[in-house]
C-alpha cells in the first residue's frame, strides 16, 4: 500500500522522514516535530527549520540502527537458543517485575506516590525503546543514544530522571541474580543548567495586582509563599486548626507508613505548625513573622484568609461550581495554575522558563535574610548550602553595595 499523502504544509520536508512542520497559534509561529517510529510520539524540536532538519537525521540514523540491531537479535534468537540464554530477562518482562517491587516500596512508605508514578511513566519510555530486547544485552550505548535524543530537544531534566530510574531498574535486576553489571551508572550524569527565571519583588507584586480580580484565594496562596517560604503541597493542605483526624495522620508521617490523609500545617497558640510534605522538617512560624517590604504580618494573611467564606482551611474556594462546593480546599495542581494564569495576565515575558509559584519561596528567602531572619530554619533546611540555593538570584537583581 502506497504511504499516506503528506499534507501541502508538510510537503517540502518529505525528503527526512518522520519530520513534520505545525502551526503553533498560541505562539503565532511553525514549530518543527519528530515523530518517533517506535512508538508514534511526537517530540518538539523548536523553531529553527535547519536545526531541527539536521536533529531529524540524526534522529533517523541512531533509532534506524537501533531496530535493525533488535531485528538481527530477533533473528539469532530464533537460530541460536544458546545467545537468546546469554541476553538474559526480556526488559518488558523484568520491567513488570521492577512495578511491583516499586510496589511495595511505596506500600512501605520508603517511596512517595508522586516517586511511584513517576518511574511507572518512565519504566513505560523505556519498554518502548528496549522492548523484548535482553537486559543483558542492553549496552551503555544503547542508553546513551536514547538519553541524548531527549536531551538534545531540551528535555535535560527529563534525560536526568530516566538516567537515576534506570540505575534503580538494573540494580533491583543485580539484587534478583538476572544482571551481573549495573552498564547505567557506566553514563555520565550530565549537570542540568536551570532555566527557570527568579521572581523578583518588583515582578511579585505585578503578578499579585493582577490576581485581583480572581477567586480570593489566588492572593492568599501568593501572600502565604511569600510569607512563610513554604512549598506550594505545605501552603495547599493548611487548615485554621488541627482536627482530630491530624494524630494518626502523624503517627504514620513519623513512621513513614501510607495514610489517607496527610499531617496538615495548622495554627496553634499564635504559630503556623508546618510537617513538611517533601522533608518532613517540623517547622513553627509565628503569626507576627512580618515581612517588611510588603508591611504584612502572616497573622494578616490568616484573618485575610477568613474573610470571604467559613472553611477549615487557608486556601479555599469561594465560589460554588460542579466539582466544589464553597468551603472546600484548592487542589494544589489548581493553585499552581492560578498563579501561573496571574502570571499570563500580567502580559511580562522572560527570558528563560516563567518563574512559577515556587519560585515565591527563594525570593521569600532572600527578602527575609535581608532582614536579618534565619532563613535555613525558616525553609527546614538541613544544611546552609541547600538555603543559598535558594538566595542565589541568578541575574535576577542588582547587588547593591553598601556604605559603611
Amino acid at each position: 500500500m502506497a504511504p499516506r499523502q503528506r499534507s501541502t504544509t508538510n510537503r517540502d520536508l518529505a525528503k527526512i522522514p518522520n519530520l513534520y512542520r505545525k502551526f503553533d497559534k498560541r505562539r503565532g509561529k511553525h514549530v518543527f516535530q519528530y515523530k518517533d517510529p517506535r512508538s508514534g510520539r511526537f517530540w518538539g524540536l523548536g523553531t529553527d527549520e535547519q536545526a531541527a532538519k539536521n536533529r531529524a537525521k540524526q534522529l533517523n540514523a541512531a533509532i534506524y540502527a537501533q531496530l535493525a540491531e533488535t531485528s538481527n537479535q530477533s533473528d539469532l534468537i530464533i537460530t541460536e537458543q544458546p545467545r537468546a540464554k546469554s541476553l538474559g530477562i526480556p526488559f518488558k518482562k523484568w520491567a513488570d517485575d521492577y512495578i511491583k517491587i516499586t510496589q511495595d516500596r511505596l506500600k512501605s512508605g520508603e517511596i512517595k506516590q508522586n516517586t511511584f508514578r513517576t518511574r511507572v511513566h518512565i519504566v513505560n519510555r523505556f519498554c518502548e525503546m528496549f522492548g523484548d530486547k535482553g537486559i543483558k544485552g542492553i549496552t551503555v550505548k544503547d542508553i546513551v543514544t536514547n538519553l541524548e535524543a531527549y536531551r538534545s530537544v531540551g528535555k535535560e531534566r527529563m534525560a536526568q530522571a530516566m538516567r537515576s530510574t534506570l540505575i534503580d531498574i538494573f540494580a533491583e535486576a543485580i539484587q534478583a541474580g538476572e544482571l551481573d553489571t549495573n552498564p547505567a551508572t557506566m553514563t555520565k550524569n550530565k549537570t542540568v543548567r536551570v532555566k527557570r527565571t527568579r521572581l523578583t519583588l518588583e515582578t511579585w507584586k505585578v503578578i499579585f495586582d493582577c490576581a485581583e480580580s480572581m477567586q480570593p484565594w489566588v492572593q492568599n496562596s501568593m501572600l502565604l509563599a511569600i510569607l512563610t517560604g513554604q512549598r506550594l503541597e505545605d501552603i495547599a493542605l493548611a487548615r485554621f486548626k488541627r482536627g482530630s483526624d491530624w494524630e494518626p495522620a502523624f503517627s504514620a508521617y513519623i513512621l513513614k507508613k501510607p495514610h489517607p490523609i496527610k499531617p496538615y500545617a495548622f495554627i496553634e497558640n499564635d504559630f503556623l505548625h508546618v510537617p513538611q510534605q517533601k522533608t518532613r522538617a517540623l517547622i513553627k512560624i509565628p503569626l507576627d513573622l512580618r515581612l517588611d517590604c510588603i508591611n504584612t504580618s502572616l497573622g494578616d494573611v490568616v484573618t485575610r484568609c477568613r474573610k470571604h467564606a467559613l472553611s477549615q482551611h487557608l486556601v479555599h474556594h469561594t465560589r460554588r461550581s460542579i466539582n466544589q462546593e464553597i468551603g472546600d480546599p484548592v487542589h494544589l495542581n489548581t493553585v499552581s495554575k492560578g498563579f501561573q494564569k496571574a502570571r499570563l495576565k500580567s502580559g511580562m515575558t522572560w527570558d528563560g522558563t516563567p518563574p512559577t509559584f515556587h519560585e515565591q519561596r527563594s525570593l521569600a528567602e532572600r527578602l527575609y535574610r535581608d532582614q536579618g531572619i534565619d532563613t535555613q530554619r525558616l525553609l527546614g533546611h538541613k544544611s546552609s548550602k541547600m538555603t543559598d540555593v535558594y538566595h542565589d538570584s541568578r541575574c535576577a537583581e542588582w547587588l547593591e553595595v553598601a556604605l559603611k
